[in-house]
This record gives C-alpha cells, sequence and structure tokens, in this order.
C-alpha cells in the first residue's frame, strides 16, 4: 500500500476519493487513524468508545470529503470531525463522575504490578495525573491533548473546536488548575506532599 507522507499526498488521495476511487480512503485513514483514535479516547477515557468514535468520524469525513475546501491542513479538518463526534458521543452518555474514593489512596496499591518500590510510586503518579485528566470536562481534556500532546498552536486548536484563542488560553490555564486541585486533594488522602512535574 503506498504510504502517505505529506500534504500534496493527501490532497491527491482526496482527489482519487472525489474521483470514485473509494479504496483511495483507505490510505487517508491508515494516515490518521492512530491521532484520530487518541484524540477520542483522551476525550471519551475508554478505548472501545474511542474506536467507535473514530470509525464513525472517518465515515463522516468520507461522506463529508467534497465539502473539505483545502482552507485549512486536512488533518485539522479531521480533528474537527473527530472532536465534535466525542464530544456529543460523552454528552448524550453523561458518563459517571469518579470521586476520590474511585482513586487508591497509596503508591503501595500498585506494588502488586510492579518489581520494586520505586516503580509502584512511578506508575502511582502517572495513574494520579490520568485520574486528575479523567476528572475535568471533555472539552478541557480535548483542549489539553492538542496543546500539550499534539502541539498544535492556539490557532490550530481554535480551527478544531471553534473556540476563540483568548479563549482556548483561559480554559486550559482552568483546565491545569483543576487538574493541580485534583492532585493535592488526592494528595492529602496520602498526606505526603506530591511535586507535580507532568508534561502538561
Amino acid at each position: 500500500m503506498v504510504r502517505v507522507s505529506d500534504k500534496n499526498d493527501i490532497l491527491y488521495y482526496i482527489d482519487q476519493v472525489l474521483g470514485g476511487d473509494v479504496n483511495a480512503f483507505t490510505c487517508i485513514a491508515d494516515r490518521y487513524k492512530d491521532k484520530a483514535f487518541n484524540l477520542a479516547f483522551r476525550i471519551c477515557c475508554n478505548r472501545e468508545e474511542a474506536e467507535e468514535i473514530a470509525q464513525d468520524s472517518f465515515l463522516k469525513a468520507y461522506r463529508a470529503l467534497g465539502r473539505f475546501q483545502r482552507k485549512s491542513s486536512f488533518s485539522t479538518w479531521l480533528y474537527r470531525i473527530v472532536y465534535n463526534t466525542a464530544i456529543s458521543y460523552v454528552r448524550l452518555k453523561k458518563r459517571k463522575i469518579l470521586s476520590l474514593e474511585d482513586f487508591p489512596a497509596d503508591a503501595a496499591d500498585f506494588t502488586g504490578t510492579s518489581a520494586s518500590e520505586e516503580e509502584a510510586e512511578s506508575e502511582y503518579r502517572r495513574s494520579l495525573i490520568d485520574f486528575a485528566f479523567q476528572k475535568i470536562s471533555e472539552e478541557e481534556r480535548c483542549l489539553i491533548t492538542l496543546h500539550y500532546y499534539e502541539e498544535m498552536s492556539t490557532e490550530e486548536i481554535s480551527d478544531v473546536t471553534g473556540i476563540s484563542r483568548s479563549n482556548i488560553k483561559v480554559k486550559l490555564f482552568r483546565a491545569r488548575q483543576k487538574m493541580f486541585r485534583i492532585i493535592d486533594n488526592a494528595e492529602k488522602k496520602r498526606m505526603v506532599p506530591y511535586e507535580f512535574t507532568g508534561g502538561i
């Protein structure tokens, strides 16, 4: 199968699809399937649901391909579809909100799957960050994912979400503060100071 390597390739395959070559869309999907899944998963926090959202998003993209105006990158256009699909899905499901009681109070809870105390502590910290991430809203999870993990600019994120650039900065700041508070509250249960130096 031909690999998609740059924007010109994407435009070529788009033209092929619009010209009647349905199979050409597989090349596009192969290029973006991991990114689409990752964004969906970050928003819904469930692998099976993320797969369903990603598949639904690609179906929508295929059906709407003729409306892609090429003013922005194809990835931004596709992200917008995944974002809207995932947000609608999660809000419809009205997912259960986690409480602090749902999170282990101590790194000792991870020793059963870790070879050492140091690894248990590391696993505890990663899980704590993931826990805080799940506690914020689906919109906030999306913004953090696009900005910190996908390294998109506020302008690109604005194109995806429809949120103004100035509001994105405010929402990102508030999302970070929420996560800090969640982590702090969880750590108070543990009664051990925690230094959050993660990548968000």
